[in-house]
């Protein structure tokens, strides 16, 4: 268990440290989901569990409140797995340096902490709509998370997504496409090769054939699509011609090269047989011109607006306008000894009350308000 909170210690540095403290590797996120679910119920925020997830809300009472418009802060509260290459305790949540330790502190615990804490110290009196909160499992695997409980959600017009972006504002993430290429010769001795014909030549041919494709499009804030051979496996012995090679590609699409289009191009490509193995995630991208993303870019810290560069849940919330934007880097993600900045945690308390405070004002119209002003 983590250590003593120091005096000074932040509300959500001691939230992120004592989630830090329980294991959560996907599938067992039961005890942080009912730790939560008690954290923001003793803190007047309505909250209850809907199987491994936590789902709150915070009713707006403005005297001119919309029903319609809500805003929903999500992440996730699954990590991946230890792993090696640890020097420290990795569920110890240690703070040291301005800094807290251990697995899930960087991706992405410090989201979760921060959009409690939001939630828990946001003034109702100064919302329009309602602030929704889902803190899901299963992210970093697919199962039961968002995808599971997004149509039992109370209503929403906007999102944020929570992940290590340095607090940079990312309204876009790239599709996912992967596929294996199946290469086929005829086998024979090696020492007879015209014989038969060998799968690993027609493979080479189709390796080089995908590295020499010209996806189309450079989309301004993704940029250009990518399509990788990662994986080559053929042959059985060293005296036998092989017969059959596969190869494993991964495709990052864009808009401008959606995934169908990269698929068309594979195919159009190479000689072999290629299939599907997975082709569900679709680029996403909101108008970086649109109030959210602007709204988001005024809260931020660093005023950057990028794309993001893995997955995250704002797939599966792409009917609303959203953005990915939380505390942490992507280099610290599922690495050993894990860590987060706190001064970007306590950062990112700042940043989410800010998006909320905005875009939930009882006077749309209206300048923007200080966290100050809003009693945030």
């Amino acid at each position: 268990m983590s250590s003593p909170v120091s005096p000074d210690a932040s509300a959500v540095v001691e939230l992120l440290r004592e989630l830090v403290a329980i294991p959560s590797v996907s599938g067992g996120e039961e005890i942080v989901r009912d730790h939560l679910v008690n954290w923001l119920n003793a803190r007047g925020v309505a909250a209850q569990a809907h199987g491994r997830n936590v789902i709150a809300t915070v009713e707006g009472t403005a005297p001119s409140t919309d029903a319609a418009r809500g805003l929903l802060l999500c992440t996730h509260t699954d990590v991946v797995p230890v792993g090696t290459g640890w020097t420290r305790d990795p569920w110890d949540g240690a703070l040291e340096d301005g800094r807290v330790f251990g697995r899930g502190s960087n991706d992405a615990k410090s989201s979760v902490a921060a959009m409690a804490v939001t939630a828990a110290t946001i003034d109702p009196k100064h919302l329009s709509g309602r602030l929704v909160l889902a803190l899901v499992c299963d992210e970093e695997t697919g199962g039961e998370g968002i995808e599971a409980c997004a149509s039992d959600l109370p209503a929403y017009t906007a999102a944020v997504v929570g992940e290590p972006t340095g607090l940079d504002v990312c309204p876009g993430q790239r599709g996912l496409l992967r596929a294996r290429i199946t290469a086929r010769g005829k086998s024979c001795h090696a020492s007879r090769p015209w014989e038969g014909e060998n799968a690993l030549t027609v493979a080479a041919r189709d390796v080089l054939a995908v590295q020499s494709l010209d996806l189309p499009g450079n989309d301004p804030l993704l940029g250009r699509a990518t399509l990788q051979c990662t994986v080559m496996s053929g042959g059985e012995r060293h005296n036998v011609i092989p017969a059959e090679c596969t190869i494993e590609l991964d495709g990052r699409p864009t808009p401008g090269c959606d995934n169908d289009a990269m698929l068309a191009l594979l195919r159009g490509a190479v000689s072999s047989e290629v299939t599907v193995s997975s082709s569900r995630f679709l680029p996403v991208s909101t108008d970086a011109g649109s109030e959210l993303v602007t709204l988001a870019r005024a809260a931020s810290p660093t005023g950057v607006v990028r794309g993001f560069g893995g997955l995250s849940d704002l797939f599966h919330l792409r009917h609303v306008p959203g953005v990915v934007m939380g505390p942490g880097t992507s280099e610290a993600s599922h690495a050993p000894d894990e860590w987060v900045a706190v001064e970007q945690v306590e950062a990112a308390v700042t940043a989410y009350s800010s998006i909320a405070v905005n875009y939930l004002r009882a006077a749309h119209a209206a300048p923007q308000q200080t966290l100050e002003e809003a009693g945030a």
